[in-house]
Order: C-alpha cells, then sequence, then structure tokens
C-alpha cells in the first residue's frame, strides 16, 4: 500500500513516525539532534528521508529546554525524567493517533524505507516489531503497536528502563537478515564527520 503508483501519487502508511530526540549526547559533546546537515539538522535529515512514509510524525524529547529551533512536526515529552528511550516511546505511543507507530534514534540517518515498511506491516499482529542483528535487539529502530503501551507504562513505574529487558515482556516479531548498516548510530565526532562524508558525497 506504500510507496509510488506508476500515477505518481505516493501512498503513506496508516502509521506514526516517531522520532527519539532526547538522548542526552554525552560522547558526542552536543545535542545530537541539531548537528548541521548542509543546510539543515540531524533531525530534520531524519524525518524528511522516512516522513514521507507515514499518516503523522511525532518527535520526542525528554524535556522542553532541548528544543532549539522551531520544529514543525508534534511534539511530546517524557512523563518523568531519567527514562531513556523507553520514556521516549512511551511518550510517543500516548500521543500517537494511529495504531502502529516506528520509533527510530534521531541519530540513526542510514534507517531504509524497505525496513520501515517491513516493521510497520508486522507490528500489526503484534505488540512490536523489532530488528535483530547478531541476536542484538534494537529496540529504537523497531514498529510498536498502541498494545505495547500497558506493558511499557507497567515496566517504565517499576524501575526498569532497558529497552531489550521490556522486550521480553511483549509479543514481538523479530526481523533478522537485515543490513546491519542501516542501524549504524552517530555517537561520536568521528562517526558524525564519516556521515558528513557520505552526505556530501551523495550530494555532488
Amino acid at each position: 500500500m506504500q510507496g509510488t503508483s506508476g500515477s505518481g501519487t505516493l501512498h503513506v502508511m496508516d502509521a506514526t513516525l516517531l522520532v527519539l530526540a532526547g538522548g542526552e549526547a554525552r560522547r558526542m559533546g552536543r545535542s545530537k539532534a541539531w548537528l548541521e546537515v548542509g543546510e539543515s539538522t540531524l533531525l530534520k535529515w531524519v524525518v524528511d528521508r522516512l516522513a514521507p512514509e507515514f499518516s503523522d510524525v511525532l518527535v520526542s524529547f525528554a524535556e522542553p529546554e532541548q528544543i532549539e529551533q522551531h520544529i514543525p512536526y508534534r511534539v511530546v515529552f517524557d512523563r518523568r525524567a531519567g527514562r531513556g528511550p523507553l520514556g521516549g516511546i512511551e511518550a510517543g505511543l500516548q500521543a500517537a493517533r494511529t495504531e502502529v507507530s516506528f520509533a527510530v534514534a534521531c541519530d540513526m540517518p542510514y534507517v531504509s524505507a524497505d525496513l520501515v515498511r517491513m516493521a510497520v506491516a508486522a507490528a500489526r499482529r503484534c505488540d512490536a516489531a523489532v530488528p535483530r542483528v547478531s541476536d542484538r535487539p534494537e529496540p529504537v529502530c523497531a514498529a510498536y503497536a498502541k498494545s505495547a503501551l500497558k506493558t511499557i507504562t507497567g515496566a517504565l513505574d517499576s524501575g526498569h528502563l532497558k529497552a531489550a529487558d521490556v522486550l521480553e515482556m511483549l509479543d514481538v516479531t523479530w526481523l533478522d537478515g537485515l543490513d546491519p548498516d542501516q542501524f549504524e548510530s552517530l555517537n561520536t565526532p568521528e562517526d558524525y564527520q564519516r556521515f558528513r562524508g557520505v552526505f556530501v558525497h551523495r550530494d555532488n
């Protein structure tokens, strides 16, 4: 149902793109969301690449003070401080207008549209559809159904903050055999400079 038809009409999924932008970015030394990508930012780069697939877009921050620029999308904030990525996923699922949301960290610029479509389709039949690389889950690049919200909230209220642990409480469809390079995160200044090199090469 998604993609571009022969008539040139874009068919979007009835799903929410949830971009997680609330990380502390200690190794990067500055907020990743606002890293420069050409004349734009890393946050906008990730949204612009994936948003055409979705009927709605949400950006999740830990707190309002993290917003440094105007954002032309709906914004949500963590219910409580210090809950990590799970707090952002919880806030996004609570605010989502659709049954399924695809959560992606704002520092993962290589995620493919094919993965997004696969995960969203799979999550319509379970609580979550989560990529797995070398037996390691990728919970901040995964699709979640509204049915996962109660379990996530309960886990956070009980002090369980690791997303990988909470996945064990959910009905998960695992997505295996995927290109591992698309899950690379920009964690350090070196990662960022390497990505900028890819971006410049692509645009020249």
